[in-house]
């Protein structure tokens, strides 16, 4: 999977942007604050359908403009070339479409442009809270299961509505609506359970494997699914549903009193560890992230098992948060895949990568100020 180019107007601080990059590493390299990770966004927003800010669509748009818009062709699998355009005028709907045809729904984006992204904020995913680590897994699900997003976003629904039931519950009336979410909450949520299930697993076969790789076979790494309803390992999702029952069951008393869905996928979480230790409690900073680089690369295998190709890989910043064994690693790792590199480094990062098939762009306040033909020394 490839970028062939991008095209930006009015898009965060950028006025008009107009590249075409190279087919396995691209680098832009410039000061804080001049546009480099506005860029790793658009592409993110064309893949996900979601900003991986915490910001508004209006919050998109160039100061002093009224819209935005990101047209991003990419190459999937050799075959034809696909055309993603997002538009968006402020405080109206986004507008989405594919060599020219509007979708429906901006979730069936999802799919046409995989990605990996990876930033220092990612650290969060060790050192977080359960949360970080149901996003991240919840992202990656959806890009190779479509489905995966469409119960998500039913089960929110799901548990919102259930909720409102047990805040008002009052008479054996409420009891028999209550039941009635309970199997929605069952259904749904098994699903979810079942697919967290199988793919955690696979990131834990490939992330075992990396981290052993970056350790020197030193360490041992581990990552395992802290099912809220109880060990869900190998179990089909009737089994999933039947466990999920008996712990709603169980609680359903605690439940009414504190007038709240305590139990479900939205309560989730993951465990990592190194050698059989909490990373979160006992791993030193390098290991931590260690253990977020082998995540990330073994998130890249999973798609590429999924889907016969490798995704595009955005790295934000993070070279500097690494070390030099690990930035050697990492370099020599994705010779294979589509990079797009930020970073304010230039003479250490070009030492690093002065072997690479590669394309150097410098960005100073939302321009292309000098680009570097694709060069192989």
């Amino acid at each position: 999977m490839i970028v062939k180019s991008i095209k930006l107007k009015n898009f965060r601080n950028f006025e008009e942007l107009n590249i075409e990059l190279n087919d396995v590493l691209n680098i832009f390299i410039g000061d804080n604050g001049q546009g480099k990770t506005n860029l790793l966004e658009s592409i993110y927003l064309c893949s996900i359908g979601k900003t991986f800010k915490l910001n508004t669509e209006n919050d998109l748009i160039k100061f002093g403009q009224n819209n935005f818009e990101i047209e991003i062709v990419v190459n999937k699998g050799n075959k034809e070339n696909k055309t993603i355009n997002i538009a968006y005028m402020k405080n109206q709907n986004r507008i989405v479409k594919i060599n020219g045809v509007k979708l429906d729904k901006n979730s069936e984006l999802i799919g046409y442009m995989n990605n990996v992204i990876f930033t220092p904020d990612d650290l969060k995913i060790v050192k977080g809270s359960p949360i970080e680590r149901r996003k991240f897994v919840n992202i990656d699900i959806s890009q190779i299961k479509p489905k995966y997003k469409y119960l998500l976003k039913n089960y929110k629904k799901i548990v919102l509505g259930r909720n409102n039931i047990l805040k008002n519950l009052n008479n054996n009336s409420n009891r028999e609506v209550l039941s009635i979410w309970d199997d929605y909450l069952i259904d749904v949520g098994s699903e979810i359970i079942f697919y967290r299930n199988e793919y955690i697993n696979k990131l834990k076969y490939e992330a075992s494997k990396i981290y052993s790789d970056i350790s020197d076979n030193k360490e041992s790494f581990d990552l395992s699914y802290k099912c809220d309803i109880g060990n869900v390992e190998n179990l089909s999702k009737d089994d999933i549903k039947k466990i999920f029952r008996e712990k709603i069951e169980k609680n359903i008393e605690n439940e009414i009193f504190r007038k709240n869905s305590l139990h479900g996928p939205h309560k989730d979480d993951i465990t990592i560890k190194i050698n059989n230790k909490d990373f979160k409690y006992f791993g030193s900073q390098g290991q931590q992230r260690s253990a977020v680089l082998a995540i990330k690369l073994g998130e890249i295998e999973i798609i590429k098992n999924e889907i016969g190709e490798y995704p595009i890989l955005l790295l934000d910043d993070v070279l500097s948060e690494l070390d030099n064994k690990r930035k050697g690693f990492l370099i020599d790792y994705i010779k294979d895949i589509q990079t797009i590199i930020t970073s304010t480094d230039d003479t250490d990062l070009k030492d690093l990568v002065k072997k690479n098939d590669k394309k150097i762009f410098h960005i100073c306040e939302g321009r292309i100020e000098r680009n570097e033909e694709t060069c192989q020394n």
